[in-house]
Protein backbone atom coordinates (compact mmCIF):
# COMPACT_ATOMS: atom_id res chain seq x y z
CA UNK A 1 0.00 0.00 0.00
CA UNK A 2 1.42 3.49 -0.88
CA UNK A 3 1.51 5.81 1.77
CA UNK A 4 -0.02 8.76 0.19
CA UNK A 5 -0.70 12.23 2.49
CA UNK A 6 -4.54 11.84 2.90
CA UNK A 7 -3.74 8.11 3.64
CA UNK A 8 -0.86 8.96 5.57
CA UNK A 9 -2.90 11.89 7.84
CA UNK A 10 -6.01 9.02 8.19
CA UNK A 11 -3.29 6.40 9.77
CA UNK A 12 -1.84 9.65 11.76
CA UNK A 13 -5.77 10.42 13.05
CA UNK A 14 -6.26 6.65 13.74
CA UNK A 15 -3.10 6.21 15.87
CA UNK A 16 -4.07 9.61 17.91
CA UNK A 17 -7.38 8.20 18.78
CA UNK A 18 -5.75 4.93 20.23
CA UNK A 19 -3.15 6.95 22.13
CA UNK A 20 -6.49 8.90 23.72
CA UNK A 21 -7.88 5.75 24.39
CA UNK A 22 -4.61 4.39 26.15
CA UNK A 23 -4.79 7.23 28.26
CA UNK A 24 -8.94 7.48 29.31
CA UNK A 25 -7.38 5.21 32.25
CA UNK A 26 -4.69 7.08 33.91
CA UNK A 27 -3.79 4.61 36.44
CA UNK A 28 -3.61 2.16 33.77
CA UNK A 29 -1.54 3.94 32.03
CA UNK A 30 0.81 5.13 35.04
CA UNK A 31 0.86 1.58 35.92
CA UNK A 32 2.44 0.53 32.47
CA UNK A 33 5.52 2.73 32.99
CA UNK A 34 5.95 1.87 36.97
CA UNK A 35 5.81 -1.60 37.12
CA UNK A 36 8.59 -2.37 34.58
CA UNK A 37 10.85 0.23 36.64
CA UNK A 38 10.10 -1.42 39.84
CA UNK A 39 10.74 -4.95 38.72
CA UNK A 40 14.21 -3.74 37.15
CA UNK A 41 14.84 -1.68 40.21
CA UNK A 42 14.42 -5.25 42.14
CA UNK A 43 16.28 -7.41 39.35
CA UNK A 44 19.39 -4.83 39.77
CA UNK A 45 19.27 -4.84 43.51
CA UNK A 46 18.96 -8.72 43.50
CA UNK A 47 22.03 -9.09 41.25
CA UNK A 48 24.37 -6.07 41.93
CA UNK A 49 28.05 -6.73 43.41
CA UNK A 50 30.61 -4.65 44.04
CA UNK A 51 32.66 -3.25 41.73
CA UNK A 52 36.13 -4.28 41.31
CA UNK A 53 38.59 -2.75 43.64
CA UNK A 54 35.98 -2.67 46.83
CA UNK A 55 35.66 -5.01 49.41
CA UNK A 56 35.92 -8.73 48.32
CA UNK A 57 32.82 -10.24 48.84
CA UNK A 58 33.19 -12.81 51.95
CA UNK A 59 32.01 -16.42 52.42
CA UNK A 60 29.41 -16.71 55.70
CA UNK A 61 29.97 -19.63 56.89
CA UNK A 62 30.01 -21.58 60.73
CA UNK A 63 33.07 -23.33 61.98
CA UNK A 64 32.18 -26.44 64.37
CA UNK A 65 35.53 -27.69 66.49
CA UNK A 66 34.64 -31.39 67.90
CA UNK A 67 38.10 -32.21 67.96
CA UNK A 68 40.24 -30.92 70.61
CA UNK A 69 44.29 -30.33 70.28
CA UNK A 70 46.66 -27.26 69.32
CA UNK A 71 47.01 -28.07 65.56
CA UNK A 72 43.22 -28.58 65.20
CA UNK A 73 42.43 -25.19 67.61
CA UNK A 74 45.26 -23.38 65.37
CA UNK A 75 43.24 -24.53 62.24
CA UNK A 76 40.00 -23.46 63.67
CA UNK A 77 41.51 -19.58 64.44
CA UNK A 78 42.90 -19.64 61.32
CA UNK A 79 39.30 -20.24 59.32
CA UNK A 80 38.07 -17.31 61.62
CA UNK A 81 40.82 -14.98 60.74
CA UNK A 82 40.76 -15.76 57.12
CA UNK A 83 39.81 -12.42 54.71
CA UNK A 84 37.80 -14.61 52.56
CA UNK A 85 35.35 -15.74 55.15
CA UNK A 86 32.32 -14.57 57.26
CA UNK A 87 32.82 -17.33 59.91
CA UNK A 88 32.22 -17.85 63.76
CA UNK A 89 32.36 -20.88 66.07
CA UNK A 90 29.52 -23.00 66.42
CA UNK A 91 27.95 -26.14 67.99
CA UNK A 92 26.91 -28.86 65.24
CA UNK A 93 23.50 -28.71 66.78
CA UNK A 94 23.40 -24.83 65.90
CA UNK A 95 24.83 -25.39 62.56
CA UNK A 96 22.38 -28.18 61.79
CA UNK A 97 19.35 -25.65 63.21
CA UNK A 98 20.84 -22.74 61.16
CA UNK A 99 21.96 -24.47 57.87
CA UNK A 100 18.03 -25.23 56.24
CA UNK A 101 17.17 -21.34 56.58
CA UNK A 102 20.62 -20.32 54.70
CA UNK A 103 22.11 -18.46 58.14
CA UNK A 104 24.71 -19.48 56.83
CA UNK A 105 24.20 -22.10 54.39
CA UNK A 106 27.50 -23.97 55.04
CA UNK A 107 29.30 -25.68 58.30
CA UNK A 108 33.09 -26.24 58.25
CA UNK A 109 33.52 -29.06 61.02
CA UNK A 110 36.63 -30.13 62.38
CA UNK A 111 35.78 -33.75 63.91
CA UNK A 112 37.53 -35.82 66.48
CA UNK A 113 40.48 -36.99 64.88
CA UNK A 114 41.58 -33.58 62.77
CA UNK A 115 44.29 -33.52 65.58
CA UNK A 116 45.96 -36.97 64.02
CA UNK A 117 46.78 -34.42 60.48
CA UNK A 118 49.81 -32.95 62.67
CA UNK A 119 51.33 -35.88 62.25
CA UNK A 120 50.94 -36.09 58.69
CA UNK A 121 54.41 -36.86 57.03
CA UNK A 122 55.14 -36.08 53.33
CA UNK A 123 54.14 -39.28 51.33
CA UNK A 124 52.37 -41.29 53.88
CA UNK A 125 49.63 -43.20 53.35
CA UNK A 126 46.52 -45.10 54.88
CA UNK A 127 43.37 -43.52 56.33
CA UNK A 128 43.48 -39.74 56.23
CA UNK A 129 41.54 -37.08 58.66
CA UNK A 130 38.21 -35.55 57.74
CA UNK A 131 37.38 -32.55 57.26
CA UNK A 132 33.20 -32.00 57.07
CA UNK A 133 31.44 -30.13 55.30
CA UNK A 134 27.68 -29.31 56.32
CA UNK A 135 25.60 -27.33 53.30
CA UNK A 136 22.18 -26.41 52.38
CA UNK A 137 20.99 -28.85 49.25
CA UNK A 138 21.04 -25.72 47.02
CA UNK A 139 24.14 -24.44 47.85
CA UNK A 140 26.83 -26.58 46.20
CA UNK A 141 27.97 -23.57 44.91
CA UNK A 142 29.41 -22.30 48.16
CA UNK A 143 29.84 -25.92 49.39
CA UNK A 144 33.29 -25.81 46.84
CA UNK A 145 33.88 -22.48 47.61
CA UNK A 146 34.07 -23.32 51.57
CA UNK A 147 36.02 -26.36 50.75
CA UNK A 148 38.45 -24.59 48.30
CA UNK A 149 39.38 -22.11 51.11
CA UNK A 150 39.28 -24.52 54.06
CA UNK A 151 42.10 -26.84 52.35
CA UNK A 152 44.36 -23.54 51.37
CA UNK A 153 43.71 -22.46 55.02
CA UNK A 154 44.71 -26.30 56.73
CA UNK A 155 47.31 -26.63 54.33
CA UNK A 156 48.81 -23.54 55.31
CA UNK A 157 48.80 -23.87 58.56
CA UNK A 158 50.70 -27.78 57.81
CA UNK A 159 53.49 -26.08 56.03
CA UNK A 160 54.05 -23.66 59.68
CA UNK A 161 53.94 -26.26 61.41
CA UNK A 162 56.37 -28.89 59.36
CA UNK A 163 58.45 -26.37 57.74
CA UNK A 164 58.65 -23.41 60.14
CA UNK A 165 62.58 -23.88 60.94
CA UNK A 166 63.31 -23.81 57.23
CA UNK A 167 61.76 -20.71 56.43
CA UNK A 168 64.36 -18.61 57.85
CA UNK A 169 63.65 -15.19 57.90
CA UNK A 170 61.23 -15.05 55.34
CA UNK A 171 58.40 -16.19 57.46
CA UNK A 172 54.48 -16.05 55.77
CA UNK A 173 56.51 -15.10 52.69
CA UNK A 174 57.61 -18.22 52.15
CA UNK A 175 54.16 -19.82 52.19
CA UNK A 176 53.12 -17.54 49.11
CA UNK A 177 52.10 -18.77 46.00
CA UNK A 178 55.17 -18.78 43.61
CA UNK A 179 52.97 -17.04 41.11
CA UNK A 180 50.46 -14.14 40.65
CA UNK A 181 47.19 -14.01 39.46
CA UNK A 182 46.89 -11.44 36.43
CA UNK A 183 42.40 -11.19 35.85
CA UNK A 184 42.03 -9.21 32.71
CA UNK A 185 38.46 -8.80 31.35
CA UNK A 186 37.90 -9.22 27.75
CA UNK A 187 34.96 -7.90 25.78
CA UNK A 188 34.39 -6.57 22.54
CA UNK A 189 33.93 -3.46 23.85
CA UNK A 190 36.70 -0.50 25.39
CA UNK A 191 36.75 -1.05 29.56
CA UNK A 192 33.70 -2.77 29.64
CA UNK A 193 31.97 -3.77 33.25
CA UNK A 194 29.18 -5.54 33.73
CA UNK A 195 26.39 -3.82 35.36
CA UNK A 196 23.33 -5.23 37.08
CA UNK A 197 21.10 -2.54 36.70
CA UNK A 198 21.78 -2.11 33.52
CA UNK A 199 21.07 -5.89 32.47
CA UNK A 200 18.14 -5.35 34.70
CA UNK A 201 16.66 -1.94 33.13
CA UNK A 202 17.17 -3.55 29.68
CA UNK A 203 15.75 -7.24 30.38
CA UNK A 204 12.57 -5.72 31.88
CA UNK A 205 12.23 -2.96 29.32
CA UNK A 206 12.11 -5.73 26.84
CA UNK A 207 9.51 -7.90 28.58
CA UNK A 208 7.00 -5.41 29.26
CA UNK A 209 7.20 -3.92 25.96
CA UNK A 210 5.82 -7.54 24.75
CA UNK A 211 3.77 -7.48 27.64
CA UNK A 212 2.43 -3.97 25.91
CA UNK A 213 2.05 -5.40 22.60
CA UNK A 214 0.06 -8.22 24.17
CA UNK A 215 -2.03 -5.76 25.44
CA UNK A 216 -2.80 -3.60 22.42
CA UNK A 217 -3.10 -6.72 20.45
CA UNK A 218 -6.69 -7.96 23.38
CA UNK A 219 -7.79 -4.73 23.11
CA UNK A 220 -7.85 -5.01 19.22
CA UNK A 221 -9.56 -8.54 19.43
CA UNK A 222 -12.22 -7.20 21.67
CA UNK A 223 -12.94 -4.45 19.12
CA UNK A 224 -13.23 -7.46 16.53
CA UNK A 225 -15.23 -9.31 18.58
CA UNK A 226 -17.73 -6.72 19.05
CA UNK A 227 -19.76 -4.14 16.81
CA UNK A 228 -17.09 -1.28 17.02
CA UNK A 229 -14.79 -2.90 14.47
CA UNK A 230 -17.45 -3.38 12.07
CA UNK A 231 -18.58 0.05 12.36
CA UNK A 232 -14.93 0.76 11.71
CA UNK A 233 -15.08 -1.84 8.82
CA UNK A 234 -17.97 0.39 7.26
CA UNK A 235 -16.25 3.60 7.55
CA UNK A 236 -14.57 4.30 4.14
CA UNK A 237 -10.73 3.58 5.56
CA UNK A 238 -9.08 0.47 4.13
CA UNK A 239 -7.34 -2.29 6.19
CA UNK A 240 -4.15 -1.22 6.04
CA UNK A 241 -4.36 2.17 7.18
CA UNK A 242 -6.27 0.42 10.47
CA UNK A 243 -3.60 -2.36 11.02
CA UNK A 244 -1.09 0.88 10.10
CA UNK A 245 -2.54 3.42 12.76
CA UNK A 246 -2.82 0.36 15.66
CA UNK A 247 0.72 -0.60 14.50
CA UNK A 248 1.61 3.10 14.94
CA UNK A 249 -0.17 4.13 18.01
CA UNK A 250 1.01 0.76 20.00
CA UNK A 251 5.19 1.76 18.63
CA UNK A 252 4.59 5.18 19.59
CA UNK A 253 3.26 4.35 23.41
CA UNK A 254 6.36 1.42 23.24
CA UNK A 255 8.76 3.99 22.78
CA UNK A 256 7.59 5.88 25.74
CA UNK A 257 7.39 3.42 27.82
CA UNK A 258 11.44 3.01 26.57
CA UNK A 259 12.76 6.70 27.61
CA UNK A 260 10.43 6.63 30.96
CA UNK A 261 12.21 3.41 31.79
CA UNK A 262 15.70 4.20 30.69
CA UNK A 263 15.29 7.75 32.01
CA UNK A 264 14.42 6.30 35.24
CA UNK A 265 17.56 3.93 34.97
CA UNK A 266 19.91 6.87 34.20
CA UNK A 267 18.61 9.36 37.16
CA UNK A 268 18.36 6.45 40.12
CA UNK A 269 21.75 4.13 39.56
CA UNK A 270 23.29 5.18 36.93
CA UNK A 271 22.40 3.46 33.46
CA UNK A 272 23.99 4.99 30.53
CA UNK A 273 24.45 4.31 26.88
CA UNK A 274 28.18 3.63 26.94
CA UNK A 275 28.51 2.39 23.52
CA UNK A 276 26.76 3.62 20.19
CA UNK A 277 23.78 6.05 20.58
CA UNK A 278 22.81 5.53 17.06
CA UNK A 279 22.92 1.75 17.82
CA UNK A 280 20.91 2.53 20.91
CA UNK A 281 18.43 4.17 19.23
CA UNK A 282 17.88 1.83 16.41
CA UNK A 283 17.54 -1.46 18.80
CA UNK A 284 15.00 0.89 20.74
CA UNK A 285 12.79 1.29 17.37
CA UNK A 286 13.39 -2.17 16.52
CA UNK A 287 11.65 -3.83 19.85
CA UNK A 288 8.94 -1.13 19.78
CA UNK A 289 7.72 -1.91 16.26
CA UNK A 290 8.57 -5.89 16.95
CA UNK A 291 5.86 -4.91 20.39
CA UNK A 292 3.46 -3.59 17.83
CA UNK A 293 4.22 -7.02 15.86
CA UNK A 294 3.01 -9.19 18.23
CA UNK A 295 -0.10 -6.92 18.83
CA UNK A 296 -0.90 -7.37 15.57
CA UNK A 297 -0.45 -11.13 15.96
CA UNK A 298 -1.53 -11.63 19.46
CA UNK A 299 -4.88 -10.09 17.42
CA UNK A 300 -4.68 -11.98 14.33
CA UNK A 301 -4.29 -15.58 16.30
CA UNK A 302 -5.63 -15.35 19.38
CA UNK A 303 -9.01 -17.02 19.30
CA UNK A 304 -11.31 -15.61 21.80
CA UNK A 305 -9.70 -12.81 24.58
CA UNK A 306 -9.00 -14.99 27.46
CA UNK A 307 -7.34 -17.69 25.24
CA UNK A 308 -4.96 -15.27 23.60
CA UNK A 309 -4.34 -13.59 26.78
CA UNK A 310 -3.33 -17.00 28.95
CA UNK A 311 -0.75 -18.28 25.74
CA UNK A 312 0.29 -14.84 25.47
CA UNK A 313 1.78 -14.38 29.38
CA UNK A 314 3.11 -17.87 29.06
CA UNK A 315 5.14 -17.47 25.79
CA UNK A 316 5.65 -13.87 27.00
CA UNK A 317 7.44 -15.00 30.26
CA UNK A 318 8.90 -18.38 28.44
CA UNK A 319 11.27 -16.04 25.89
CA UNK A 320 11.86 -13.58 28.60
CA UNK A 321 13.13 -16.12 30.64
CA UNK A 322 15.16 -18.23 27.89
CA UNK A 323 16.67 -14.94 26.23
CA UNK A 324 18.57 -13.71 29.34
CA UNK A 325 16.00 -10.85 30.31
CA UNK A 326 15.33 -12.16 33.68
CA UNK A 327 19.03 -13.89 34.66
CA UNK A 328 22.19 -12.84 32.96
CA UNK A 329 22.95 -15.22 30.59
CA UNK A 330 25.99 -16.59 32.35
CA UNK A 331 23.85 -18.60 34.93
CA UNK A 332 21.49 -20.15 32.22
CA UNK A 333 22.91 -23.63 31.37
CA UNK A 334 24.24 -24.06 28.32
CA UNK A 335 21.59 -25.92 26.07
CA UNK A 336 19.65 -22.97 27.04
CA UNK A 337 22.16 -20.26 25.82
CA UNK A 338 22.41 -22.14 22.86
CA UNK A 339 17.60 -22.10 22.58
CA UNK A 340 17.98 -18.40 23.02
CA UNK A 341 19.37 -17.44 19.63
CA UNK A 342 16.36 -18.34 18.07
CA UNK A 343 14.48 -16.04 19.77
CA UNK A 344 13.81 -12.14 19.15
CA UNK A 345 14.00 -11.56 22.79
CA UNK A 346 17.70 -13.17 22.70
CA UNK A 347 18.97 -10.68 20.18
CA UNK A 348 17.61 -7.52 21.17
CA UNK A 349 18.95 -8.04 25.16
CA UNK A 350 22.26 -8.39 23.50
CA UNK A 351 22.22 -5.93 21.52
CA UNK A 352 21.00 -3.21 24.64
CA UNK A 353 23.45 -4.78 26.50
CA UNK A 354 26.53 -4.17 24.22
CA UNK A 355 25.96 -0.45 23.61
CA UNK A 356 24.90 -0.26 27.54
CA UNK A 357 27.38 -1.77 29.80
CA UNK A 358 29.73 -3.48 27.16
CA UNK A 359 30.60 -0.06 25.42
CA UNK A 360 29.92 -1.49 22.12
CA UNK A 361 29.69 0.30 18.64
CA UNK A 362 27.61 0.51 15.72
CA UNK A 363 28.51 -2.03 13.67
CA UNK A 364 28.82 -4.81 16.48
CA UNK A 365 25.21 -4.32 17.09
CA UNK A 366 23.78 -3.76 13.71
CA UNK A 367 23.16 -7.59 13.20
CA UNK A 368 21.20 -7.35 16.27
CA UNK A 369 19.26 -4.93 14.95
CA UNK A 370 18.70 -6.74 11.83
CA UNK A 371 17.70 -10.07 12.89
CA UNK A 372 14.98 -7.75 15.85
CA UNK A 373 13.64 -5.94 12.78
CA UNK A 374 13.32 -9.23 10.47
CA UNK A 375 11.26 -11.17 13.37
CA UNK A 376 8.83 -8.19 13.62
CA UNK A 377 8.77 -7.97 9.71
CA UNK A 378 7.63 -11.85 9.89
CA UNK A 379 5.13 -11.43 12.90
CA UNK A 380 3.76 -8.52 10.85
CA UNK A 381 3.45 -10.51 7.03
CA UNK A 382 1.79 -13.39 9.50
CA UNK A 383 -1.23 -10.75 11.34
CA UNK A 384 -1.52 -9.51 7.95
CA UNK A 385 -2.21 -12.25 5.93
CA UNK A 386 -4.01 -13.77 8.57
CA UNK A 387 -6.62 -10.48 9.23
CA UNK A 388 -7.15 -10.19 5.62
CA UNK A 389 -7.96 -13.64 5.27
CA UNK A 390 -10.48 -13.42 8.18
CA UNK A 391 -12.04 -10.31 6.45
CA UNK A 392 -12.40 -12.10 2.74
CA UNK A 393 -14.40 -14.88 4.73
CA UNK A 394 -16.34 -12.27 6.77
CA UNK A 395 -17.29 -10.40 3.55
CA UNK A 396 -18.36 -13.33 1.59
CA UNK A 397 -20.24 -14.85 4.95
CA UNK A 398 -18.18 -17.65 5.93
CA UNK A 399 -16.70 -16.13 9.17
Amino acid sequence: MTMTPPRLALVMTLAAKDWRLFWADRRAAVLCFVVPVLLASVFGMVFNRPAPGATDTKLPVLIVVEGAGPFTARVAADLLASPKLDARLATRTEAVAAIPGRRPAVALVLPVGFERLAEWKFGAVGERPTLGILHHPAAATERQWAEGIATEVTMRRLAREKFGGLMGDSGEAALAAPFQVAATPVSAGAAAQFNSYSHSFCGMTLQYLLFWGMESGLVFLRERQRGVWKRTRAAPVSLGCLLAGKALSTAAIAMLQVLVTFGFGYVAFGVRVTGSFVGFVLLAVAACVLAAATGLLVAAVGGTEARARSVSILVILGVSMIGGLWLPAFLLPEWVRDTAMSLPTSWAMRGLGGVTWEGLGLRAVLPNVLVVTAFAAVFLAIAVARLKADERRLRQGTA
